[in-house]
This record gives structure tokens, C-alpha cells and sequence, in this order.
């Protein structure tokens, strides 16, 4: 099975405050995962890495096969959807559109 997502020894250090240390996991194509912790925990920061969003302190994030740092984020950011816990609606939306929110420069 084909990897889509690899985290190896990730560490997140925000104003000198450690977000994540020592996150490491891998997803393979076809499986299905849930990010679960408290407020505060990190979630977030870690989807922002999966997501090509962001980069680690400390450590290596490889999506799709493209380790950043070493890859044209415009470019694989049209291969990956995000969809930001944090966007403001400025409307009701069904749950579909709010998920093709996610879709941004991918063209959808």
C-alpha cells in the first residue's frame, strides 16, 4: 500500500513554546484516521503540516510522495484539500460546501 502522509520525529516550537514534540505516524492510501485531544493539544498545528500548510521546527513531513522543504508548495497544495477549523463562515453551509472549502486552488 502506497503512502500518502509520513511524519518522522516531528517537533513544533512556537515563541520559544513547544507545540508538538516528537510526532512521528504514517498513513497509507485507503485507510481511515481520526485526529482526537484536548483544546490546545496540537491538532491543528498538526493537520497544518499534513495539510503543506505549514513546516516543522525539527523533523521531516512527506505528502504524497513530496517532502517539504525540498518541494514547490503552490504546487502541492493543488493536490491536497484543507479545509481551515478555523475559517470564518460568513454564512450557513451545508457540510459539503464547507468541506470543498478545502478545495482551494485545486480548480474544484
Amino acid at each position: 500500500m502506497s503512502v500518502v502522509l509520513c511524519v518522522d520525529d516531528v517537533h513544533v516550537v512556537r515563541d520559544g513554546r513547544p507545540i508538538l514534540q516528537e510526532v512521528s505516524l504514517t498513513v497509507r492510501a485507503g485507510e481511515h484516521w481520526a485526529l482526537l485531544g484536548a483544546n490546545g493539544a496540537g491538532k491543528s498545528t498538526l493537520l497544518g503540516l499534513l495539510g503543506a500548510l505549514s513546516h516543522p521546527t525539527r523533523g521531516t513531513v512527506e505528502v504524497l510522495g513530496s517532502r517539504l522543504g525540498r518541494v514547490d508548495l503552490r504546487e502541492l497544495r493543488t493536490r491536497v484539500g484543507h479545509v481551515d477549523p478555523r475559517h470564518p463562515l460568513t454564512e450557513p453551509l451545508r457540510v459539503r460546501d464547507v468541506v470543498l472549502t478545502g478545495a482551494w486552488e485545486s480548480g474544484a
